[in-house]
């Protein structure tokens, strides 16, 4: 989300200072615009190494968002204990030893950057703490048009001090292959002009693999209209049934943060940076205010929150067939055949050795070119598949994740 979140604040700080004036603006050679220091970073009570994220937006007509680096980061909680964090090198800093934000204590982020300018956040704590009671997927309709799973949450916060929440979820799935390499995998042994291919067992090839997506977008809701502190079906996650991550094997693990107000409504605002219908009414009132000031210069405009949040979490796993009994499974990724190209061609080239070393395909069987069962008019050793449709580690991974249950 992380990334998600900077796009956003530098499309909005771009076109708060294009259209905040009242005469039209336009750009000349050498225009002013000036870097702003975008900082993103929240701490949790779960015992972990937190995150803090650094970068620089830039003029249009460069790069969106350059990485900070050499920057000195901590955080301060009100007992005077110090966390030092460590530049990862690529915007990104860590905490130097895992630890979790208490729910008694406040804390501040301060950072100094490579040319010595000092930045330091409002004092932040932990508001609440709320679990999450349930997550359940239901075969639904969306809009009444599109038809898939709805993945929604249950929680309740007998305190009522909770009411402000934010949601990220990790979706991990299974991936089939429509054929299978079993295990083996097409090599080259001699190139032209005496061509020569075989197949071996290997290691990195798999036809069961598994992937991870992150969600991207900022998703929200609040009780704080509402009798109790209750997060009834809120619907976290929207997956049509034509999307292939559902075919086998599925999981989420959705993540819920109690906010402050001024958090909820800040990143509330800065979703709205994301509705094109919105966004010039938005921004044109001036500048998003997050809660980071410069040390040296009051005026100067630094984008970004700092916060410090309870979060609980759970995981939901469930088939396709559970939901969509009988039915057809999505189809796969890409589109799969089977193929056989030619050692040598009539024009003297080798079709199959330049789909190897290109690795555009994937090895399925060795053929029998006298039988010939396809009724292929050219043909090679080998039946192949489309790189991908055999061996799914070329886009994924076939380690299975830890928290992997069937």
């Amino acid at each position: 989300m992380h990334k998600t979140i900077l796009r956003i604040l530098f499309l909005g700080f771009v076109l708060w200072a294009l259209y905040s004036c009242t005469e039209p603006f336009e750009f000349d050679d050498e225009p002013t615009f000036e870097s702003a220091l975008v900082i993103e970073g929240r701490i949790t009570d779960q015992n972990k190494t937190q995150n803090i994220l650094i970068s620089r937006s830039f003029p249009l007509d460069t790069v969106i968002t350059s990485v900070e680096l050499g920057a000195s980061v901590q955080i301060t909680d009100d007992n005077g204990r110090i966390f030092n964090f460590d530049d990862m090198g690529d915007g990104s800093y860590n905490s130097s030893f895992p630890f979790a934000a208490e729910q008694d204590r406040s804390y501040t982020l301060s950072v100094t950057t490579s040319n010595g300018n000092s930045y330091v956040s409002e004092p932040s704590s932990i508001r609440a703490k709320s679990n999450i009671d349930e997550l359940i997927a239901v075969r639904e309709f969306k809009d009444d048009l599109e038809e898939g799973v709805f993945i929604y949450l249950n929680s309740f916060d007998p305190t009522n001090n909770g009411n402000y929440y934010l949601y990220e979820y990790e979706e991990t799935y299974k991936i089939i292959t429509p054929f299978s390499s079993r295990g083996f995998e097409a090599y080259v042994v001699s190139p032209l002009p005496t061509p020569a291919v075989d197949y071996r067992l290997s290691d990195e090839v798999s036809a069961i693999c598994y992937s991870t997506d992150i969600s991207k977008s900022i998703i929200q809701t609040s009780t704080i209209e509402l009798g109790e502190d209750r997060v009834s079906r809120f619907p976290v996650r929207f997956i049509d049934r034509e999307n292939y991550i559902l075919s086998h094997r599925y999981s989420i693990l959705v993540k819920q943060y109690v906010q402050s107000k001024e958090a909820f409504t800040y990143y509330e605002t800065l979703n709205t940076f994301s509705s094109s219908e919105s966004l010039f009414s938005q921004i044109q009132t001036g500048f998003l205010e997050g809660n980071i000031r410069s040390q040296q210069n009051n005026t100067e405009r630094v984008i970004g929150f700092f916060e410090v949040n309870s979060v609980d979490e759970k995981r939901l796993f469930f088939n396709y067939e559970n939901l969509f009994p009988g039915e057809e499974i999505p189809n796969y990724i890409i589109d799969c055949s089977i193929v056989s190209p030619p050692l040598v061609n009539e024009a003297g080239g080798s079709p199959l050795i330049s789909l190897i070393d290109a690795n555009g395909v994937d090895f399925f069987s060795e053929y029998d070119g006298e039988a010939n069962a396809l009724n292929l008019d050219i043909f090679g050793p080998f039946l192949m598949t489309p790189a991908g449709c055999g061996d799914c580690t070329r886009f994924s991974s076939k380690i299975v994740p830890d928290f992997w249950e069937e």
